[in-house]
């Protein structure tokens, strides 16, 4: 056989390595640097991951700043005028929070950009009116196809309430369907939009919302067992989905085989690596080092469980990493970057900037300003 038969035409190779994981495509860089050239031509950029710590307890208002995982670096906390010292953060997603006046539960909704500083407000929810109602929303506010959505059914075992709006609509439309499994939804993790649907996971099911058809499903799957305190997120990579279960000390990664509607265990990620908090959860693939195949934790209700080296139980106020690899919790030296806590704690969530931003482009903390405090009293 000749060489030449070999030889793939340019635009068919671009056709083939477009439609890789990014796995895939790494793989493929390395048979020729032909390849590789079309590779990271066509390659998907991974999602980055900034840690947005908001902090409203400050008599100067409210202020939020940036912590970069990857670089180890935070930036100096900004000031928002924006806010009110009674916002909370609902949701993020696509660079954008999903924000609320906790002072009047639900019912003051708005989208807060703190890239742009772009806010946009929402009709009021009075139907959602609780504490128990959890939100999400499918892409950016400022796309077309952006659903805003909502789940409460703690006010009653027999229906599951929902409600839904769109950008520029004046109200939102609420619905109730039958509660299949009224046991069961009554401790939601996050919700999760993949492919045009909404997910809910409880212990033995997973609801399906379809917005387009306007239908709420129950798919039955292998339960997970359950722990008194149940903590757990759902995120979705390539159109797989996945569960973190960090009910324990040792927190557990399912991945769902949809053909035998069962949870099944990952020992690795695969390189991948996942972000969690408690207003979102994003799975991202392409980092090195100590960053790959990790959980990245910032969340209230494991800080409050977390052991620390400091007598101090306030201490905790800081994202940390456990890795697949090794079963364990990494300790890094990033965690002085945040200060203890004083006032309140200061709410932290995962956010993805856009591609154009760089931590760099912020004034950045110099460790030695960074507050650490081993006791604290209030």
């Amino acid at each position: 056989m000749l060489k030449e038969d070999l030889f793939l035409p340019s635009d068919l190779v671009r056709l083939i390595l477009s439609r890789l994981s990014f796995k895939d495509n790494i793989r493929s860089s390395t048979v020729c640097k032909a390849w590789g050239d079309i590779a990271a031509s066509v390659r998907v950029k991974s999602r980055r991951c900034w840690l947005l710590y908001h902090d409203a307890f400050q008599d100067k208002g409210v202020s939020y700043g940036f912590f970069d995982p990857v670089e180890k670096k935070k930036t100096k906390e900004m000031n928002l005028p924006e806010l009110s010292k009674s916002s909370g953060i609902l949701y993020s997603k696509d660079g954008w929070l999903l924000m609320n006046d906790s002072l009047s539960l639900i019912a003051d909704m708005y989208f807060f950009n703190p890239f742009t500083r772009e806010r946009i407000d929402l009709p009021r929810n009075r139907i959602m009116e609780s504490v128990h109602t959890n939100f999400a929303f499918s892409c950016a506010p400022t796309k077309k196809s952006c659903l805003v959505f909502g789940i409460n059914n703690i006010s009653s075992s027999v229906a599951i309430k929902i409600s839904t709006w769109r950008p520029g609509a004046t109200t939102w439309l609420h619905e109730d369907f039958p509660n299949l499994f009224p046991s069961y939804f009554r401790r939601l993790g996050n919700i999760l939009y993949s492919d045009g649907l909404f997910y809910t996971a409880s212990e033995t099911a997973l609801g399906v919302f379809d917005p387009t058809a306007r239908t709420w499903n129950v798919l039955p799957v292998q339960p997970i067992p359950m722990a008194p305190r149940s903590i757990r997120w759902m995120t979705e990579y390539e159109g797989h989905i996945f569960l973190v279960d960090a009910s324990s000390l040792e927190p557990m990664v399912y991945r769902l085989n949809r053909l035998e509607s069962v949870w099944e265990k990952k020992e690795t990620l695969d390189g991948s690596s996942i972000f969690l908090s408690d207003g979102s959860c994003v799975m991202t693939y392409g980092l090195t080092g100590s960053m790959s195949n990790i959980l990245y934790f910032w969340s209230r209700f494991i800080n409050e469980r977390r052991s620390t080296k400091s007598p101090c139980p306030f201490s905790r106020n800081h994202p940390y990493k456990y890795s697949l690899y090794s079963r364990s919790s990494c300790e890094d030296p990033e965690g002085y970057y945040f200060e203890y806590l004083t006032w309140g704690q200061k709410v932290g969530v995962w956010i993805e900037p856009p591609h154009s931003i760089s931590i760099y482009d912020y004034s950045i903390l110099d460790p030695s300003e960074a507050v650490n405090t081993e006791y604290v009293f209030i």
